[in-house]
């Protein structure tokens, strides 16, 4: 018969929700900088073209990607 080891859930849960009060955080503060640029009229961020560089988009997949591979659901 399986078991479920409830202080082990709880820390895990704890844990998860800590990681995601941190990336809240993060976003938050991401937000406020780009209103700050929009307020100060700007519309585009010219960027120079690195080589290899990975965009913003695919770092967040892999991110993405990564974590539901430590996770598994």
């Amino acid at each position: 018969m399986p078991t479920i080891n409830i202080e082990e859930n709880i820390e895990q849960l704890n844990g998860k929700i800590e990681k995601m009060t941190q990336e809240l955080f993060r976003l938050q503060g991401v937000m406020q900088t780009f209103q700050g640029f929009k307020s100060g009229g700007l519309k585009n961020i010219e960027l120079p073209n690195v080589p290899n560089q990975t965009s913003v988009g695919e770092i967040e997949e892999l991110e993405e990607l990564e974590s539901t591979q430590e996770k598994p659901q």
